[in-house]
């Protein structure tokens, strides 16, 4: 998102006339009836072969800090730029990027306070204020499914962008690092993602397409994705592949890990850098990115299971599974048919008709070779705990690393972060508590996983 010279003509002269004054015009074009393509929370399958191997469902209550950083200001210390390189009109900040009802949210708005970092006292004070979160030294990764569930905001100005720069940005500047455009939309052609590529190839050198849905895109959820191999590159509007769709490619740019971006920009050169008044964002009003996860699948990438568990489908019972509760509510845990289970009959459920409870179902692994480890496990859920969490921990009363478990109406993998072995030991599996009978609250686990990294 560094860069936008290939636009379609009609945002060439859209662009070009909003630097004429036009833009009111513009907006309202978009406003015309387009349709709308409202959808529930979107199910994902990536396709036989495709093993995940990281995600963000963003279930809990702030932003987890393993996973992202958060920009603070107009100047970006990985690309060491004002602006981003495009102009943009808003200033990123903490206070704008939530967690919250199982989505990411960053929130735009106009801001009256001229924000302006003192590294950027050329280009004049931002005038809104924004979110934007990035992956770099703590996801990256090469090759493989990039998809996310996103719903972004309708508007003039509106540039929300799911996107990807290399790792070595830092030695090696963009365009050298190389770009892929996941998602890109903007308000001109409301029906369309944007997905391109940039690299360098004695200047910059770029590659795009797009997908229209024929509904407006904004304001309902979409799943948007990339299919990247070393030779090439697809990408998909809601599980279908777009038209001229495949990038085919052997740059060095493309052949390296990559990390990911989330931002919602404002204005910008993709829009003809318009006047921060002509911005479809009155004063007192916000609009927002919204993200359900965001999952990065590889081929026949995922380690295998080691020191298998025992029983790890619940198909015989409980079997090799220890229950702990601290008010006698141990039979909230118990192995069950109902609704069928992951792979197999059975499952792991934690339930008791409404009664309050509190329980601990794990196993215990000694033996293991020093090093970092997750665990993994299908899981479904229904209502609110007061703690619901799939985790693991070396020693008895050691802190634990885990998972927050949100609502899943389908069969869902998570995993836990990565936790360091070096005595040997790990103790695996699920806590909930919940304090207010609800028969509703239920959770359902199945095929329970100890890898090691």
């Amino acid at each position: 998102m560094n860069r936008h010279n290939l636009t379609s003509g009609l945002l060439a002269v859209c662009g070009l006339a909003a630097l004429h004054g036009c833009a009111m015009d513009v907006t309202e074009l978009e406003d015309a009836a387009l349709g709308t393509h409202e959808q529930a929370e979107l199910a994902y399958n990536p396709g036989s072969g495709w093993n995940l191997v990281w995600s963000d469902e963003f279930d809990g209550t702030s932003l987890n800090g393993n996973n992202w950083n958060v920009l603070t200001s107009n100047w970006d210390p990985v690309t060491n730029n004002c602006n981003f390189g495009t102009g943009e009109l808003e200033y990123p900040r903490a206070q704008n990027v939530t967690v919250g009802g199982g989505k990411l949210i960053l929130t735009a708005e106009r801001t009256s306070d001229n924000p302006m970092d003192p590294r950027c006292t050329g280009y004049g004070p931002r005038s809104f204020y924004s979110g934007r979160i990035h992956t770099k030294g703590k996801v990256e990764k090469k090759y493989g499914k990039i998809a996310a569930s996103i719903k972004v905001p309708s508007g003039y100005g509106m540039w929300p962008a799911f996107w990807t720069l290399g790792a070595n940005i830092s030695s090696t500047p963009w365009p050298g690092c190389g770009e892929i455009d996941i998602l890109e939309w903007h308000s001109n052609d409301p029906t369309w993602m944007k997905s391109a590529t940039h690299w360098h190839n004695g200047g910059q050198a770029d590659w795009g397409t797009g997908a229209s849905g024929g509904y407006n895109l904004a304001d309902s959820f979409h799943v948007y994705e990339v299919e990247w191999t070393a030779t090439s590159m697809v990408f998909r509007l809601d599980g279908n592949i777009v038209a001229n769709n495949t990038y085919y490619h052997n740059e060095t740019e493309f052949q390296q890990p990559h990390y990911i971006i989330l931002n919602l920009a404002l204005g910008g050169n993709w829009y003809g850098n318009p006047s921060p008044a002509s911005i479809a964002l009155p004063a007192g009003t916000k609009k927002t990115m919204e993200v359900e996860w965001v999952r990065w699948y590889q081929q026949g990438t995922t380690p295998p299971p080691i020191n298998s568990l025992t029983n790890p489908g619940f198909e015989s019972g409980m079997t090799g599974w220890s229950t702990w509760s601290p008010n006698g509510t141990d039979a909230a845990d118990f192995s069950e048919t109902h609704n069928g289970g992951h792979s197999g009959s059975y499952h792991l459920t934690h339930w008791t008709n409404g009664t309050p409870f509190e329980v601990w179902t794990y196993q215990t692994r000694t033996g293991l070779a020093t090093g970092n480890y997750k665990v993994r496990a299908w899981v479904r859920k229904g209502g609110g705990f007061d703690l619901a969490r799939l985790q693991a921990k070396t020693c008895g009363s050691c802190s634990p690393v885990f998972t927050d478990l949100g609502t899943y109406g389908n069969w869902t993998l998570v995993e836990t972060p990565a936790i360091y072995v070096s005595g040997g030991y790990l103790e695996l599996g699920f806590h909930t508590r919940l304090s207010s009978g609800n028969p509703a609250n239920y959770i359902h686990m199945d095929d329970v996983e100890l890898i090691r990294l």
